[in-house]
């Protein structure tokens, strides 16, 4: 749903269509060892399978039917940069009203009154569970997801926002029992502050986890390699530039998140190069429209 993400190169690029939007093969992280949660059954894990290539072809193997809890997937990026999200639409608010929503706020450069008010209405009445996004340097990522509440979610291609393809609905019934807790090596914080906060030094192949503390705001994580030596303030600096190419210090290796609401967390396993990358998030702020990241929303860190 709302993203569009800008990398740096995308951001230098096309900064007026930033502004406007806001924004090796891992192993499937389900069979990631960690610790079951006690006083209740273990249940095994649903896996899902997403597979994407161009605008047409969107397949979701997996259960459609499952209790509450934690849910594992893969995504298989056939054709380019590629996205899967999960989301949950309010009582009242239908997909409908979010690709309306959606389409209000992201069509103009400048939000208006009215398109802001869009885009609160989308924050509000969904809530974002996260999702994968294979970004510039992977075919294959994968990720766990905490789906806590009975309802029904959606399962969505994610790269352009709501519309074609349809969704997938999950239909989830009451939780039953716990699943395993996935091995995460490292924790990233995003807050209310428009910050990044957690661990500094990540594991260049492996898996993290990606919290939303923030009470105000959903956020994505997004992963760019950059030359060593390469500060924030640079980052930021060209984000709100109008320059035109590819920055001096960026890298290919990226790899992201979907939207998380506040409150909620996923994990991401990935495989990336080593080296230095700016953590950013380029969800629309919902007062004034301006993406997160160019509000200040990056850190440098090192992954090893």
């Amino acid at each position: 749903m709302p993203r569009r993400k800008g990398t740096i190169v995308l951001a230098t690029t096309a900064i007026a269509g930033l502004v406007a939007a806001g924004s090796g093969v891992a192993a499937g992280s389900g069979a990631a060892r960690g610790t079951p949660h006690a006083r209740s059954v273990l249940l095994a894990t649903p896996q899902f399978t997403v597979t994407i290539s161009g605008k047409h072809h969107y397949n979701v193997s997996g259960p459609r039917h499952f209790s509450a809890g934690r849910i594992a997937v893969t995504l298989h990026a056939k054709k380019g940069e590629q996205e899967v999200g999960i989301a949950r639409l309010h009582k009242g608010y239908t997909y409908a009203d979010a690709n309306r929503d959606f389409g209000k706020f992201f069509s103009s450069q400048k939000p208006s009154p009215a398109a802001l008010r869009a885009l609160n209405r989308v924050a509000h009445r969904v809530t974002f569970y996260g999702g994968l996004d294979s970004g510039k340097a992977h075919t294959t990522v994968s990720g766990t997801f905490m789906l806590r509440k009975a309802g029904t979610y959606l399962m969505l291609d994610d790269e352009n926002g709501p519309g074609s393809p349809k969704p997938v609905k999950l239909h989830v019934s009451k939780r039953v029992g716990s699943r395993i807790t996935p091995a995460s090596s490292a924790t990233v914080k995003a807050t209310s502050l428009k910050r990044w906060r957690g661990a500094k030094h990540l594991p260049a192949t492996g898996t993290i986890t990606f919290k939303n503390v923030s009470n105000n705001s959903p956020h994505f994580l997004v992963l760019d390699h950059v030359k060593k030596g390469t500060t924030r303030r640079q980052v930021i600096n060209a984000l709100n530039s109008n320059f035109q190419g590819r920055p001096s210090f960026a890298l290919s290796g990226e790899v992201d998140s979907d939207v998380l609401s506040p409150g909620h967390a996923q994990t991401l396993t990935y495989s990336l190069p080593s080296g230095s990358y700016a953590e950013m998030c380029f969800f629309p702020d919902l007062k004034t429209g301006e993406p997160h990241a160019m509000m200040g929303m990056v850190r440098i860190v090192h992954l090893k």
